[in-house]
């Protein structure tokens, strides 16, 4: 998945969840109300039982662990909120079409 992909679906994840009406909440909430085994983050799982629409990003788990932890969510909202996450690298420019 690309970065606005990321974005998109955490974006959609709060949309879909009604107790989010009034704004997403804080990613340390999200992950108390999504981390049903207590494990500091919300795996494949857990994704699925919160009523996400997308498919868990994998790509946001940066440390590989199957899990999106406190760390990685507020990474995944600040890319999404254009809050001073890296953006994604641009797109290296078109070879010139051969002339002859």
């Amino acid at each position: 998945m690309k970065p606005v992909t990321l974005a998109v679906a955490a974006a959609m994840l709060l949309a879909a969840a009604p107790a989010f009406a009034q704004g997403p909440p804080p990613p340390a909430d999200i992950i108390a109300m999504g981390d049903t085994n207590h494990d500091g983050g919300i795996d494949r799982t857990e994704w699925a039982a919160m009523g996400a629409p997308v498919d868990f990003p994998a790509e946001a788990d940066t440390n590989h662990d199957g899990k999106i932890d406190l760390a990685e969510l507020t990474a995944l909202f600040a890319q999404f909120q254009g809050g001073g996450a890296s953006p994604p690298p641009a797109p290296a420019p078109a070879a010139p079409a051969p002339q002859g």
